[in-house]
């Protein structure tokens, strides 16, 4: 009447085959796909800073007189730094072959003067705040940020909407420092604001 194995092992034949050819074809579709995925799914990519957008320019100062307005708290995605250069240094000794050097600094209306190899004149000044300290260059009506360290909770943000202006931000929660230095009529000009 049958094949001679008795029902029960004839279910569980069929089942285990069943099983078997299942995997098999589960291991096929998966080698066959991982391509596929793989391709799907591309490496994450670094972020580089080249590729954020330019910061929101700070409202430029009306003429003749500059003034600053608070500027709103801006996001937390990195800036790039604006190109800097260091200031030059005194030297006192003579130089070699005769070239002439800068001459040593003299300060004016809290800038430091220094009198350049070509004859022109840079600026630098460093401003300590509640909120952090910032160090700004001014050379060949150019303004360059040096450096900007905040201090306690402050948060730092720094634009600069033209060559001949740099605005420096610490803030936080309860208020904002701002130190804004733009080149004006011939001279540095500077002013720090603290808006609460």
């Amino acid at each position: 009447m049958g094949s001679g194995w008795p029902f029960a092992a004839r279910t569980a034949a069929y089942v285990g085959g069943w099983a078997a050819v299942t995997a098999a074809a589960a291991a096929v579709v998966w080698v066959g796909l991982g391509p596929v995925l793989a391709t799907a799914v591309p490496e994450p990519v670094p972020l580089r800073v080249e590729a954020l957008p330019p910061p929101a320019p700070v409202a430029t100062p009306s003429r003749p007189v500059p003034t600053v307005g608070p500027a709103p708290v801006p996001s937390a995605s990195p800036v790039a730094p604006a190109p800097l250069t260091s200031p030059a240094r005194p030297r006192t000794s003579p130089s070699p072959a005769g070239r002439p050097q800068p001459s040593p600094a003299m300060t004016v209306d809290g800038w430091q003067v220094f009198t350049e190899s070509d004859g022109s004149r840079s600026y630098l000044r460093s401003f300590p705040t509640a909120g952090g300290t910032a160090v700004i260059r001014m050379a060949h009506e150019r303004v360059y940020l040096v450096s900007a360290t905040p201090r306690g909770d402050y948060q730092l943000a720094t634009s600069q909407p033209d060559p001949e202006r740099v605005v420096v931000q610490f803030h936080r929660a309860s208020d904002q420092i701002i130190v804004d230095a733009i080149w004006w009529e011939g001279r540095p000009f500077s002013q720090v604001t603290n808006v609460e």
